[in-house]
């Protein structure tokens, strides 16, 4: 039995853009719209504080449990977390009924973006410097999970919703 792709999946660094556009693109698409990051805090509170509480080993626990429960939603755009690639089960359950894209930005764009922005935890202290190694950390699974990919500096969320129409 063949399952139906009928979801997209959002992945990317932070600040690429996959919640605004995400949101958007539901809206256009008249799907249902999830942010794992958006869960994560309605559950847990700042995901900020529950790192330096927690850490970063039962963050990823925790935000396993809710890619795995949107991995069985139907209809829906779904934005994960900029390091959920770090869960092949989740991506791969994910990737099941989803076309997977990935949104990039160069350096600069998500520091800006992300400028006063103290709610990420991966990010703090030298903001450029940290993102350019988490790329190199993950770029490598960004490109394995996704189908096709949309690079969003110069763009709004609106104009990056409309390009994922394209794409999805």
């Amino acid at each position: 039995m063949t399952v139906e792709k009928n979801n997209i999946v959002l992945i990317g660094m932070a600040g690429t853009g996959k919640t605004a556009s995400g949101r958007i693109l539901a809206k256009k698409k008249n799907m249902l719209f999830y942010d794992s990051d958006e869960m994560f805090r309605e559950q847990f509170g700042d995901i900020s504080t529950f790192f330096d509480r927690y850490g970063e080993d039962l963050f990823r626990v925790e935000e396993g449990k809710i890619l795995y429960l949107l991995s069985t939603k139907n209809d829906s755009v779904i934005s994960c977390g900029g390091g959920a690639v770090l869960n092949p089960a989740c991506m791969s359950k994910l990737k099941e009924r989803a076309k997977v894209i990935v949104l990039t930005a160069e350096t600069e764009t998500i520091v800006q973006r992300l400028k006063g922005d103290a709610s990420r935890p991966l990010l703090k202290g030298d903001a450029k410097k940290n993102i350019e190694r988490l790329w190199q950390e993950r770029k490598a699974l960004y490109a394995k999970y996704a189908d096709a990919a949309l690079a969003t500096d110069g763009l709004t969320a609106e104009e990056t919703a409309e390009k994922l129409l394209s794409l999805s």
